[in-house]
């Protein structure tokens, strides 16, 4: 199975996508994916230098389009850019929560894009434990890409 090739567009977040600005989250190029795809799910996790990674954003039942858009506001259920679910984050929200490094400090965050061939039946606001767990079995593609801010 080809995995999908996956490109935010840019390797040092631009502000807008951190809390030093508008927090949005960024786009997201997805190439790739097969003709049997029904959904996308995304799960961004930070790699902080010192500690452990933390979940920043987990969607899912995004359509199976080539460019996940910018800028999905806080909710579980969101319309614009697009229809998708959004789960709880580590920070205790629900929605994208973007790097916030402290001064002098570098913090990653992966995206992992999941190719799936059927929309996920979870509960708004889920954990990304619980969005992995309804992927198993039906899971054709994963891609990923990663990005860093500094403080």
């Amino acid at each position: 199975m080809p995995d999908l090739i996956v490109k935010l567009g840019f390797e040092e977040f631009p502000v807008a996508y951190t809390c030093k600005g508008a927090n949005r989250s960024p786009p997201i190029r997805v190439e790739g994916i097969l003709p049997n795809i029904k959904s996308l799910a995304v799960l961004a996790t930070t790699s902080p230098e010192e500690g452990p990674s933390r979940v920043a954003w987990v969607v899912w039942n995004l359509p199976a389009v080539p460019l996940i858009p910018e800028g999905f506001q806080a909710g579980e259920v969101v319309e614009s850019p697009l229809h998708a679910v959004q789960g709880t984050n580590d920070f205790g929200s629900t929605g994208y929560r973007g790097p916030c490094p402290e001064a002098g400090k570098t913090e990653a965050y992966l995206f992992r894009v999941y190719a799936l061939d059927l929309d996920l039946g979870l509960a708004p606001g889920a954990t990304w434990e619980e969005m992995v767990r309804g992927m198993e079995g039906s899971m054709n593609q994963t891609g990923e890409a990663i990005a860093f801010a500094t403080g």
